[in-house]
C-alpha cells in the first residue's frame, strides 16, 4: 500500500514537473504533506505586463465621395456677324452759284457702296455755323427729283433756292446714308467761294449827242452773281479815280442815265463834260452779290476828236 502511494506521488511529481517546464514560471508550486502524503498544490501566479497596454482610439475611416461626372461631348457653333460699316465720306463737293436769281448749286460724287440709299444735305448761313438738315437726296439717279438732279459723270446736284449768293457764306456739308440707316461722316464744310467777277469786256468811251455828253458802253459779265458795276472817273489820264456811279447788272433794273442797249450791252451817259482829247478818263469794274469787286478795266479816255 505504501509502495502504491509512493508510486502515485512520484507520478504526480513527474506530471507537475512536466507541467512546470511547459509553463514558464506561471505557477509557484507549494508542497503540502498530509499524513505522510506529499501533495503538491499549484499556486496561481499573476503576471503583470511591464509594458502598458496602449488603448487605440477607434479607427476613423473617412470616405471621400468623388462625384462622378458624366461628360457629354457637345459641339457649339459660333456665328460671327461682321458689323455693317458706315458709308464713306462723299467726295468732290462743290458749291457754286446757279442761274443768278438766288440759286446755289451743291454737287458731289455718288459713292460706290452697294447699300447706299440717300444723301443728307446740311446747311448753315455762315462758315462754322451749326448745320441744319436741309434735305435728303436719293442715291439712285433714276429716283432723283427736284430740286436735285443727275449732273452726269456719276455726280448729283442739288439746287438750293432762294439764297443770297453772297460769296464766303452759304455753307454746306453732305453725308451718305445706307439702307440700314447708318449715316457716314459728313464732308468738310464747303461755302460759296470768294471769287471776284472777271474784268468787264467791251468797254468803250466816246462822245454822245455832241453837247457835252460822254457815252460809255460795256458788255455785261457772264457770272451769275454779278450785282452791279462801279464806274470810276478822273479828268486827266492817270489821275486818281473817284467813284462816279454804280449801275445795275440786271437790264430790267437799269435807270437813267444808264440804259439797256440790247445784245447784252449796257450804256451810260456822263453829262456835262468838256469834250477834249485825252481828258475825261474812265474805268469800270463788276461787283458781285457778296460785294466782291473785280479788277478794273484799263483806263479809257476821250480821244480821236
Amino acid at each position: 500500500m505504501e509502495s502504491s502511494i509512493r508510486t502515485i506521488t512520484i507520478l504526480t511529481v513527474t506530471f507537475i514537473l512536466t507541467l512546470t517546464s511547459c509553463t514558464s514560471d506561471v505557477a509557484d508550486p507549494s508542497t503540502t504533506s498530509t499524513s505522510g502524503v506529499s501533495t503538491t498544490t499549484l499556486q496561481a501566479t499573476t503576471t503583470t505586463a511591464t509594458n502598458p497596454v496602449t488603448t487605440l482610439p477607434p479607427s476613423t475611416t473617412t470616405t471621400t465621395m468623388t462625384p462622378t461626372t458624366t461628360s457629354s461631348s457637345s459641339t457649339t457653333t459660333t456665328t460671327t456677324t461682321t458689323p455693317d460699316p458706315d458709308p464713306g465720306v462723299a467726295a468732290n463737293v462743290t458749291v457754286g452759284i446757279g442761274g443768278g436769281s438766288g440759286e446755289v448749286i451743291v454737287e458731289w460724287d455718288r459713292g460706290s457702296e452697294s447699300d447706299l440709299d440717300r444723301y443728307n444735305v446740311w446747311y448753315s448761313l455762315v462758315p462754322g455755323g451749326t448745320k441744319t438738315h436741309l434735305d435728303f437726296v436719293n442715291h439712285d439717279p433714276s429716283a432723283i427729283g427736284p430740286p436735285a438732279y443727275n449732273a452726269g459723270s456719276g455726280r448729283t446736284a442739288y439746287v438750293d433756292f432762294p439764297r443770297a449768293q453772297a460769296e464766303g457764306t452759304e455753307c454746306y456739308q453732305i453725308s451718305a446714308v445706307d439702307t440700314g440707316s447708318n449715316e457716314g461722316a459728313r464732308t468738310g464744310e464747303v461755302c460759296l467761294p470768294i471769287t471776284p467777277p472777271s474784268v468787264v469786256s467791251g468797254f468803250t468811251v466816246g462822245i454822245g449827242g455832241g453837247s457835252g455828253e460822254v457815252f460809255l458802253t460795256w458788255v455785261r459779265g457772264p457770272e451769275p452773281d454779278i450785282d452791279h458795276y462801279n464806274l470810276w472817273y478822273s479828268e486827266l489820264p492817270g489821275g486818281r479815280k473817284m467813284l462816279l456811279d454804280s449801275v445795275a447788272h440786271d437790264p430790267g433794273a437799269l435807270s437813267a442815265p444808264a440804259y439797256n442797249i440790247g445784245g447784252g450791252v449796257t450804256g451810260y451817259i456822263d453829262f456835262p463834260r468838256d469834250l477834249v482829247n485825252d481828258k475825261q478818263c474812265y474805268q469800270i469794274a463788276a461787283v458781285d452779290a457778296a460785294s466782291n469787286e473785280g479788277a478794273r478795266t484799263v483806263e479809257q479816255c476821250l480821244s480821236g476828236l
